[in-house]
């Protein structure tokens, strides 16, 4: 799994971190925080802007030593229909990666660096953020147990097109602008309880997909430097870049909250998949801890049902 777990004694102590930095990347608003976080977008202000780390240059040494496996692109027009996890594979016309960093704007390519926090002078920075992070939203969703973090860059006009994470994020625009179209995941016509189910279980994990009938319900955000936008968890999203070159940073992280909400919902992927007509997570606290229960319980048979699945598709 890509990211960083956190163990248990180390994100005992983040918020307390968060809390004495001298100098903070992330501004946050403690009402806005308390009023929206997960429940709905909210903006927030930040410095990474002004950080030299986040310099094209930088980023750009850090994309050429990095493992080939941690920096993924794309180049060309991408429709803004087409689908994510495919996209790098159909959109990449057998360019190398120095084709792409010595041709950037040329080729309109679009860049993402995964995990930068593994490398020794990102790391600091991306933990302080972390640190940030779980003491803004302690009051409400304790105890982060991971994180990832993405940096985005892309030419002008460029987009990654309408999907859905399975954490919560803090989307940070850097240089350049974006606008971030987000949907509610609470509502049933643009995600069905099903479809929840499944993308947060074991087998497959195959995200919802767009439809048209789903743009009138679009919250629409404009970012520009020193701006960002949060992603409530498993929220949809789609991002198109303005007409320049645009930086961006992706803060993704779970929760104890967000984990036991993976499990619940595992679990009743897995009843669905037996013929059962589950009850929604989230209408039962009992219910959906009931579930978390027994998701565990089941996770090692459910982890050989998997390689089982997976092994029959690839052989059909």
């Amino acid at each position: 799994m890509l990211g960083e777990f956190v163990p248990r004694d180390v994100a005992a102590t983040l918020a307390e971190r968060g809390r004495g930095l001298s100098q903070r990347l992330v501004d946050f608003s403690p009402d806005t925080v308390k009023a929206s976080y997960n429940r709905r977008p909210f903006l927030v202000s930040h410095h990474l802007d002004q950080h030299p780390a986040f310099r094209l240059s930088s980023l750009f040494s850090l994309c050429r030593r990095l493992p080939p496996s941690e920096v993924k692109y794309r180049v060309g027009v991408i429709p803004d229909t087409a689908d994510f996890d495919s996209s790098y594979a159909r959109f990449s016309k057998g360019l190398s990666l120095d084709d792409v960093l010595d041709r950037f704007e040329q080729s309109k390519a679009y860049i993402c660096i995964y995990n930068p926090e593994r490398d020794p002078a990102y790391r600091p920075i991306l933990e302080g953020i972390l640190s940030e992070v779980a003491a803004a939203i302690n009051e409400c969703d304790p105890v982060i147990t991971w994180y990832s973090t993405y940096v985005f860059i892309s030419t002008q006009d460029s987009v990654t097109p309408y999907h859905m994470d399975r954490e919560m994020n803090f989307l940070l625009q850097v240089r350049g602008t974006k606008r971030v179209a987000l949907w509610d995941p609470a509502d049933d016509e643009v995600m069905s309880p099903a479809d929840k189910d499944r993308l947060l279980s074991m087998f497959g994990s195959k995200r919802a997909t767009y439809s048209p009938a789903f743009e009138s319900k679009a919250m629409t955000y404009e970012l520009r430097p020193g701006i960002g936008v949060h992603h409530p968890f498993i929220a949809p999203h789609r991002v198109t870049t303005g007409p320049e070159l645009s930086v961006s940073l992706a803060f993704t992280f779970r929760t104890q909250k967000s984990d036991k909400l993976t499990s619940a919902h595992a679990f009743n992927h897995l009843l669905r998949r037996c013929g059962w007509l589950p009850a929604e997570v989230g209408h039962s606290p009992l219910a959906d801890g009931i579930k978390v229960v027994a998701s565990k319980a089941a996770q090692m048979p459910i982890s050989l049902l998997q390689k089982a699945w997976r092994a029959r598709r690839m052989a059909t």
